[in-house]
């Protein structure tokens, strides 16, 4: 049996001149978000960042359980 367990979202932000990204999470997500609307909240947190913020990209994440 497959069970849904969740969906997640996870922003990745990169800042000039700094190697590592900036990775911000949400979790409990509705199930298959729509592509512009993620693109958008990806948008609203690098304009809400420091000046100089890039939208690296957002990874979906979602998890499901096989059981017996």
């Amino acid at each position: 049996m497959l069970q849904k367990l969740g969906t997640k979202l996870q922003v990745h932000l990169s800042q000039l001149g700094v190697q590592k990204l900036k990775k911000i999470t949400f979790p409990n997500v509705v199930d298959d978000p729509d592509e512009n609307e993620i693109i958008q909240l990806g948008e609203i947190m690098r304009d809400l960042d420091k000046d100089g913020t890039l939208l690296d990209g957002v990874i979906i994440t979602s998890q499901s359980r096989v059981t017996k």
